[in-house]
This record gives structure tokens, C-alpha cells and sequence, in this order.
């Protein structure tokens, strides 16, 4: 483990090698999450509309569909580096949508910090130095809440939720499960304990 580095003791569940589907994201904590399922509800969800359970709700910040299970440490060290030298910043999440193509509910912020916009170059940069392969479509950061959602109207109104963003996520998307595992987490510069 790097000095500074903390990430969960559970190690990548196992995988073919080259199928290891990874993200590192911004991760709400719980008093986050009752909000987020208090706006969740305002939406009135019609069928097909499938609304995500909140252990799924996230801020993707890099998306990496085949990771090789050896490029695991570099990317738990990348994601140590990139915290430090990173700072806490707010995130409002007050503009609510739907993406008619794809069916994607979703809150994403109206105005994009331009701290999250470092952080989201900083880990493609240091993945791209590790040579693993991410997404590379232009970033738009948002929380999604449900699929197939072509159909839904988004609230008239809404309080904006604000997010005290302290820290950054390595996750894996577990194929055939749907199950989301926290495998690497990293408090981001002159974070204060407590999370909102």
C-alpha cells in the first residue's frame, strides 16, 4: 500500500482478466443518499421506467470496461496520487432530465465545478499512463436514477441537492450481478472529516 493510500480490504471479485469492468466515481454518503431517495420519489415512475436502487447511485468520473487484473495496483496507486493533490469542492446536483435517446433519468449539476472537471482529466491521464483503456466521449458528469425512463417528465421544481464532495472511489461492476464493489477509496485534499 502507498504511503497516504486507504482502500477497502476486498480485493476485485473474480473475473476473466480482461473483463474486469471498473469506474472510479464520486460515492454519496448515507445522509446524501435519504435526499437523493426523497428526489427520487418526486418523479411519479411509470412503467418501463426502471428506477436504480440507491446502493447504485454514483457520479462516474472514469469509466474503464476492461481492466486487466495486474493493472488493479496501478490504478488503486493512480487513484491515491490523483486524491492528493486534488481539493474538496461542492457539487449542486439541480438540473433534473431525461435523455430521450437511452431512456436515462438523472440529476446533474446545471453548472459544472471546474474541480470536478480537473479530477475527471487528472484519473484519464494517469489511466492512460497505466495503458488502460476508459471512455474517451466528451464528460458529462450526472447521478442516474432511472432507465428506461423515455416516458418520464422531470419535477416542475426541486431544491437542488448539494453535495460536500470529500473523496474519490475505485469501484467494479460485476458482471452478471449488477452489484457495484468499492474496492479502493481516497479522501481528496483538505477534506474535513464528515460527509454530506
Amino acid at each position: 500500500m502507498q504511503p497516504g493510500s486507504s482502500f477497502a480490504a476486498q480485493p476485485p471479485a473474480a473475473a476473466p482478466p480482461e473483463a474486469l469492468r471498473l469506474f472510479f466515481a464520486l460515492w454519496p454518503s448515507a445522509a446524501l443518499r435519504r435526499r437523493l431517495a426523497q428526489h427520487q420519489a418526486l418523479w411519479g415512475w411509470t412503467p418501463p421506467a426502471r428506477a436504480l436502487p440507491a446502493a447504485k447511485w454514483h457520479v462516474t468520473l472514469l469509466f474503464m470496461p476492461a481492466v486487466a487484473a495486474q493493472q488493479v495496483p496501478a490504478l488503486l496507486h493512480a487513484g491515491a496520487a490523483v486524491a492528493q493533490r486534488s481539493r474538496a469542492f461542492d457539487l449542486w446536483l439541480d438540473r433534473a432530465a431525461v435523455w430521450r435517446h437511452g431512456g436515462i433519468a438523472h440529476l446533474a449539476p446545471d453548472s459544472v465545478p471546474g474541480e470536478l472537471l480537473a479530477l475527471h482529466a487528472a484519473l484519464a491521464a494517469e489511466a492512460a499512463r497505466c495503458g488502460v483503456a476508459f471512455d474517451t466521449r466528451p464528460y458529462a458528469p450526472h447521478l442516474t436514477l432511472a432507465r428506461r425512463a423515455e416516458r418520464q417528465t422531470p419535477p416542475a421544481a426541486f431544491a437542488p441537492l448539494r453535495w460536500a464532495v470529500r473523496d474519490v472511489v475505485l469501484v467494479q461492476s460485476l458482471l452478471g450481478s449488477g452489484r457495484y464493489v468499492v474496492i479502493g477509496r481516497w479522501p481528496l485534499a483538505g477534506a474535513c472529516a464528515g460527509r454530506q
